[in-house]
């Protein structure tokens, strides 16, 4: 649905739960719970035990769930980047790309045109690792840690930091990854802006998410009401009761 299409409908859905007794919502915050939920069913949709995944289906349990990331997939080669300090001194600094929302896989090509998939591990993980007799990643896997560094003299957010086997030199280093979408702005926004976004933006997710968004929209902006203090009813949806 487009934006007039999320405006109307969540007037009337917010009407509806409400009984008109809530006070009236602008654009530019109906924008703001949108966006809200947009995220949250992005994140609660990729993980099958999320608390807001009711169909209990991640990323990769179903064909509707790939399609429901279809918009959003990409894939990115890195580019080398350095670090002013690092976890491991045998590491190799690669940048990240900017908008990564959630990392899917991540593959290195040797000099040699071998294939590698890219372990990422968690820093207790790595402490572990690090006390065992063999401080190297098992044979066509190499590790990745994340870090913070520069690249070509530029201040970047992310950097990873790739550890390899003795004998295998990089020679590409590629990323699969969901985007992070735009915000939902119904509207130019007077002043204000979303994520750094100012200006009327149509929601990136597939069509087939529209509607669960805009029913998470509804009852985020329900239990802010609620949670006021200024509605005496019985609160009708409760903040762990998820629509997607």
């Amino acid at each position: 649905m487009n934006n007039s299409e999320f405006s109307w409908r969540f007037d009337v859905a917010y009407n509806n739960i409400t009984s008109n007794q809530a006070p009236g919502l602008n654009e530019a915050e109906k924008s703001n719970f949108l966006t809200q939920a947009e995220y949250e069913i992005a994140k609660n949709h990729y993980t099958a035990n999320s608390v807001g995944n009711t169909t209990k289906e991640g990323f990769d349990d179903s064909a509707k769930r790939q399609a429901d990331f279809s918009t959003l997939m990409k894939v990115a080669t890195c580019t080398a980047a350095t670090a002013s300090a690092k976890i491991d001194s045998r590491s190799s600094v690669y940048s990240f790309p900017t908008d990564v929302f959630i990392m899917v896989n991540e593959v290195i090509q040797t000099t040699n045109g071998k294939i590698l998939q890219v372990i990422p591990l968690r820093y207790d993980e790595y402490t572990r690792l690090m006390s065992k007799p063999f401080k190297r990643p098992l044979k066509y896997q190499a590790w990745r840690l994340l870090n913070s560094g520069s690249v070509n003299g530029a201040s970047s957010t992310k950097v990873a930091e790739i550890i390899t086997n003795l004998g295998d030199s990089i020679g590409s280093y590629s990323v699969r990854y969901i985007r992070k979408p735009k915000p939902i702005i119904l509207e130019n926004l007077d002043g204000l802006t979303i994520e750094g976004i100012g200006t009327a933006t149509e929601c990136e997710l597939d069509p087939i998410l529209h509607e669960d968004i805009l029913q998470r929209a509804v009852e985020l902006a329900k239990i802010a009401w609620t949670s006021t203090g200024q509605d005496n009813a019985q609160m009708v949806l409760q903040s762990g009761q998820r629509s997607e």
